[in-house]
């Protein structure tokens, strides 16, 4: 299938507080003799400083948003509607209209938005020192930097980061660093440009649960000290609650429920999120006492009709209705918006 971006024009300019505006999101891709809807309609704004929590299962279309926002899903991935970044020089792009491998999108990527992949492990290149790698992204976009600037920019960068002895670990390989280590590595390497805009795609799954609490606390200070922006991707509750001020909801290519962190966890409206909420354990529950678990599956986004994807998984589903019309938005609170019939008192 051909990569086409169909662009539809903007009636209203970006918020002048907002860094970036995904309107109308859609991307598809072609698999053998099917097409997947991978992600169908997203619609969410981010303010300078602000951390937005995209939720969900694996299979949601979660990492695909992300990914093209960057501009890197791969060739059998066409994209639709607008993705609006405002560069730091103040200039709002329609990042769906650049070219993938262009002169703009490649001085915006690390630069302006810096990604922080889920797998640590497999992020960094056995071939080059750790020292190496963090300074060839300064080296790319900064090409006046000498290479002495670059490597003083990462010793201070990995001690930024609270890795231990720098001054050897600059010339080590990514093989003699643990987990944790690479994954503050990469924050480091992500960081060093100061962009305006992280995207953590699950950052912390790899990592066992202490290094987890030390790496979130990380990015809440160095998020605090450079001022960024953060869309953290995760399918894990407990991590958005501790970090994040707005959450999105998201299922089957859609988000189905956004608002701030308190009214997501102590007034959540859709089936699907309740869910959600309900498979976190709890201290009180004890050990003979199953976890909640939402029945089903995500289905296979393919041909996918105008309805509440969440229908066939739903116990609240009503027959004829949630499964037969197009669920549009309810405002619940001011700030709080959910895709759910029921949030009308059908």
């Amino acid at each position: 299938m051909k990569k086409k971006n169909i662009l539809p024009p903007s009636f209203e300019p970006i918020a002048e507080e907002n860094i970036l505006e995904v309107r109308n999101l859609k991307v598809d891709i072609a698999v053998d003799d099917y097409v997947l809807n991978a992600v169908r309609g997203v619609n969410f704004t981010m303010k300078k400083g602000e951390i937005l929590g995209l939720v969900g299962e694996s299979g949601c279309g979660k990492s695909v948003t992300s990914k093209e926002i960057q501009g890197i899903n791969p060739d059998n991935c066409a994209s639709s509607g607008e993705v609006l970044f405002r560069t730091k020089d103040g200039k709002v792009l329609n990042l769906l209209t650049l070219e993938k491998d262009g002169e703009t999108y490649r001085a915006i990527r690390g630069a302006e938005i810096a990604m922080i992949f889920q797998e640590p492990m497999t992020a960094f290149s056995p071939l080059y020192t750790i020292g190496n790698q963090l300074a060839e992204i300064i080296l790319i976009h900064e090409p006046k930097t000498t290479r002495q600037q670059a490597r003083a920019r990462v010793l201070e960068m990995l001690k930024k980061v609270g890795i231990a002895n720098p001054e050897k670990r600059i010339d080590q390989y990514p093989h003699e660093f643990s987990g944790g280590m690479l994954q503050r590595a990469l924050i480091a390497m992500m960081l060093s440009l100061n962009p305006t805009l992280l995207i953590a795609d699950e950052p912390t799954t790899a990592l066992d649960v202490t290094i987890q609490a030390q790496i979130l606390e990380l990015m809440l200070n160095l998020q605090r000290e450079f001022g960024m922006s953060i869309l953290f991707i995760t399918h894990d509750l407990g991590v958005v609650a501790n970090i994040c001020d707005h959450v999105a909801v998201m299922y089957l290519g859609e988000i189905v429920e956004y608002g701030t962190t308190q009214q997501i966890f102590h007034n959540p409206q859709h089936p699907y999120t309740k869910g959600l909420l309900n498979s976190l354990p709890k201290m009180e529950q004890s050990r003979a006492e199953k976890l909640y678990v939402i029945d089903g599956v995500v289905p296979l986004p393919v041909d996918m009709k105008p309805c509440c994807g969440f229908h066939e998984r739903c116990g609240e589903c009503m027959k004829g209705t949630c499964d037969q019309q197009y669920i549009d938005w309810v405002t619940v609170e001011k700030g709080h918006t959910v895709r759910c019939l029921k949030a009308k008192g059908c």
